[in-house]
């Protein structure tokens, strides 16, 4: 199989970048994570096939960057909508494809195929946030991607395989893209990175939509950086993706850079029902074809919004219960605004019926931390109630992930 040839090598130094676009009624500075995408966690103990969101965390340290990239005017070159998506459903699928509290099922690795990392997604109700210039290049609920290996840029929320795993206590972990250091702390300028990315003429402010600005090795870490633009890691046409089960069958074709969007949807606030069977499939294309089943998940209803930050304090996040059979995941993210490197995340991961989950204090105030001491508190944070079918293709994870979200404002007291 051969990748892209829309992309060049992908360097010693790897990318981070926010998929975020701006929630209704706007994001304010410490706001809601957009879907943006990928996995909290790899379970080791489990199998390949499928698992359980909140234990992954292999990662590299250093991959931290994000370019703010130009507008994408043409990212859906396809409307995504189609009369039949030619994906089957399944009604002897079990309740909720892989999500059990042991992580794992019997789904079967993808067979004679390069190591793949990528997702599917049909998340409804998904509040986006975008709080720079609008550069989020690439935003929606229905959408899918394929590359060689993770970036923050092309991901959802819950994909931080491009992070160290730091601290785990209960039901969340603590992840460190290794951005902030002590050389940072004062004016912050570690986690600015992905405005400043200047050409060395000064002429240029942003680099090209398949690259990501990181750091220059060649700059001594006092000096400030205007930084360098890198190539994405390649990424893979897989064909034509169907989804069905939902209200509207999709079908989706990739863009010049092999992202994938689905438009025109009556209403993408309003995809499936609660038990739906929801099936998604890629055609081949540069990779063998994968099949994904999962199940639509009842909407996601809060009692507040906000979630109160205190050093040394621990806080709860709580939602409306009513699907015994989805998890829930709360994502609280901490960095610059859009389209700046994220500075850390807490990524929680529990049963819909618990209704609320504590996030420690300990770990509360790392996260304050690796925000430059609470200064720079203007990520988007996030809750998904979702379902997923993940399976392994070259020991990467690619997953068809469904669920419904809603953006959570972080208050520092």
């Amino acid at each position: 199989m051969t990748v892209s040839s829309k992309t060049g090598a992908w360097p010693v130094v790897a990318a981070v970048v926010a998929l975020l676009a701006l929630a209704a009624g706007g994001c304010p500075s410490s706001t809601a994570y957009s879907d943006i995408s990928p996995d909290p966690g790899r379970d080791t103990a489990g199998d390949t096939a499928s698992r359980d969101v909140a234990d992954d965390g292999t990662g590299d340290p250093g991959l931290a960057d994000d370019p703010g990239v130009a507008d994408d005017p043409g990212v859906a070159d396809d409307s995504g909508v189609a009369d039949d998506p030619g994906v089957a459903d399944d009604p002897g699928v079990a309740d909720d494809p892989g999500l059990d509290d042991g992580g794992s099922t019997d789904a079967a690795d993808v067979p004679d195929g390069p190591s793949v990392w990528g997702w599917i997604s049909a998340i409804e109700s998904n509040d986006t946030c975008d709080q720079w210039y609008l550069k989020t290049q690439w935003f929606g609920g229905v959408r899918a991607y394929f590359a060689s290996q993770p970036s923050f840029n092309r991901a959802l929320p819950h994909t931080l395989q491009f992070a160290t795993k730091k601290t785990t206590v209960g039901k969340c972990t603590l992840y460190d893209p290794g951005i902030m250091t002590d050389d940072c702390v004062g004016q912050c300028l570690c986690l600015d990175k992905g405005v400043e990315c200047y050409s060395a003429d000064q002429t240029k402010r942003w680099c090209d939509e398949d690259q990501v600005c990181v750091d220059n090795p060649e700059v001594p870490p006092e000096v400030f950086d205007y930084g360098m633009c890198v190539p994405l890691p390649p990424h893979y046409d897989a064909g034509t993706v169907t989804i069905g089960g939902l209200k509207t069958p999709v079908s989706m074709t990739p863009d010049s850079l092999d992202r994938y969007k689905a438009t025109l949807l009556p209403d993408p606030n309003d995809l499936f029902d609660a038990g739906d069977v929801i099936t998604a499939s890629t055609s081949g294309g540069a990779l063998p074809p994968m099949t994904f089943t999962a199940r639509g998940v009842a909407p996601l209803t809060l009692p507040s919004s906000v979630v109160s930050v205190a050093a040394g304090h621990s806080s709860t996040v709580r939602w409306t219960p009513a699907d015994p059979t989805s998890r829930v995941q709360v994502i609280l993210a901490v960095g610059s605004h859009d389209p700046n490197p994220l500075g850390g995340a807490i990524v929680c991961d529990l049963p819909d019926g618990d209704g609320q989950v504590e996030v420690d204090g300990a770990l509360l105030d790392q996260l304050i931390h690796l925000s430059c001491d609470g200064a720079w508190m203007m990520k988007c944070s996030r809750i998904t109630r979702y379902s997923r079918d993940v399976k392994s293709m070259g020991g990467q994870d690619v997953e068809l992930f469904v669920g419904s979200a809603r953006n959570l404002q972080i208050a520092r007291e």
